[in-house]
Formats: structure tokens, C-alpha cells, sequence
């Protein structure tokens, strides 16, 4: 049986690394977000620049996201998205 919540971190993750992916400034100079649509179903969907707002379930990309150690790139935090989906209520 799947775990919901790392199914949903799963997803969220997959989702942020390709819109870093595609985007067309560097990831560090990224200032889009990532509404959560519908959690249960892993439907998000990308808001341009904007702040978070945890009641509309808004999150920027860059807060989802850590510096990594050996890469110095930035990619997903599956930490952070594991808050996230607790704050969203997956379970």
C-alpha cells in the first residue's frame, strides 16, 4: 500500500524539478509559485511570482527547494514538501 503522503511529496517533487527545468532564469533567480490544486489528486499548478499564501494553498518554487551540498544547484527539499503536505492535510 502507498504511503499518501510520500506519494504526494513524490509528485510535488517531480512537479518543481520541472518547472525549474523549464523555466528561463536560472533557479536562483526564480520567483514563481506553485498552487496545490488538489492535494489528494496531485493536481498543482504554477501562479507566476508570488508570496505564499498557505489559505489559498500558494507556495514559491525557491521555498520548496535547498541548495545542494555537492551540486550547489537548487532542488527539491523533500522535507519542506512534506510539510507542505501536511499543511494541506494529506495524510
Amino acid at each position: 500500500m502507498l504511503d499518501p503522503v510520500t506519494d504526494f511529496v513524490d509528485a510535488l517533487e517531480a512537479f518543481v524539478r520541472a518547472q525549474l527545468r523549464e523555466s528561463a532564469v536560472p533557479a536562483d533567480y526564480h520567483n514563481d509559485s506553485v498552487q496545490i490544486v488538489d492535494a489528494r489528486n496531485h493536481l498543482f499548478r504554477n501562479v507566476g511570482p508570488r508570496g505564499t499564501d498557505e489559505e489559498q494553498a500558494i507556495y514559491p518554487l525557491r521555498g520548496l527547494c535547498h541548495i545542494d551540498d555537492d551540486t550547489m544547484e537548487l532542488v527539491p527539499d523533500r522535507q519542506r514538501i512534506a510539510a507542505v503536505a501536511r499543511e494541506v492535510g494529506v495524510s
